[in-house]
């Protein structure tokens, strides 16, 4: 897919309109379909992921860089009434770039980065986390190669490719679609 139908398909999935606030309504993970080749008619194999990796890196988050303390705001994702942001040491610099007050300025992750979310409730306890994980180049193109995973206690709720997270991340496609937060929180 060439970055001018990427950025097409981003603007279709911002036209759509958003489904973070309600998750209840929003589209379910899509699948990991494979990618279609420049003339649309051939499939090639889709680019995998280590999914026991990721699942691992996820269980010990807490190994990860602090990028953000608790914020008591979280905008970003509706479940949460608090969220805190890790990462890999990587992911300090383009992360701290970020202005979601400036949705022109550029921030890039590379492979392998990673990405946890923390959501705590009202009563400031954590009850799970979201993961985005930046695949080798060719797994989500659309995406630019992210991996999300949303757990819920021990339950994985959604994994790989899901639909939903897009339409909200696609909004960051300047910042590598990671949402940052803005200066005053």
């Amino acid at each position: 897919m060439t970055q001018h139908s990427q950025i097409t398909h981003v603007l279709l999935l911002i036209a759509c309109g958003s489904a973070c606030a309600d998750l209840e309504r929003a589209p379910r993970a899509s699948g990991d379909e494979g990618t279609s080749s420049e003339g649309g008619s051939e499939t090639t194999a889709p680019v995998e992921v280590d999914v026991e990796m990721i699942l691992a890196v996820s269980r010990a988050y807490a190994e990860l860089e602090p990028l953000t303390e608790i914020h008591d705001l979280a905008e970003t994702h509706a479940d949460a009434a608090a969220v805190r942001v890790w990462g890999t040491p990587d992911a300090r610099a383009p992360f701290e770039s970020i202005d979601p007050d400036d949705p022109t300025l550029a921030a890039v992750f590379p492979e392998d980065t990673f990405l946890v979310k923390e959501h705590f409730d009202a009563n400031g306890d954590m009850f799970g986390i979201n993961v985005m994980y930046k695949a080798p180049a060719g797994y989500n193109p659309v995406a630019n190669d992210w991996y999300w995973l949303e757990v819920r206690g021990e339950e994985i709720t959604h994994s790989g490719r899901v639909g939903f997270c897009l339409d909200c991340h696609a909004a960051a496609i300047n910042s590598d679609f990671v949402v940052g937060f803005g200066k005053s929180q």
